[in-house]
């Protein structure tokens, strides 16, 4: 089971519901993916990076993940998701 993170931009432009995105994620990678919320000290697998636009630099580079993917819009869950599983 892969340990994943994630982290929501600051929300000043969301162009989607972001949440619902994290929740259709959440649910399509159940089976293969653990998510919870950052913790100080943790490693992960792969940290999720919830943006409401193409506008937001942060990487959140203090997060310790191996990998790191990028939710921009509504039309970048399949993507995401899939390249989550392929970790797995």
């Amino acid at each position: 089971m892969l340990r994943c993170t994630v982290k929501f931009c600051g929300g000043c432009n969301p162009r989607y519901d972001r949440g619902a995105a994290y929740q259709a994620v959440r649910s399509s990678l159940s089976d293969v993916a653990q998510f919870s919320y950052p913790e100080d000290g943790a490693h992960y697998d792969a940290l999720l990076i919830i943006r409401g636009c193409t506008g937001c630099p942060y990487l959140y580079e203090d997060i310790d993940a191996d990998r790191r993917f990028l939710l921009v819009s509504a039309d970048d869950i399949p993507s995401v998701t899939e390249q989550i599983r392929l970790l797995a």
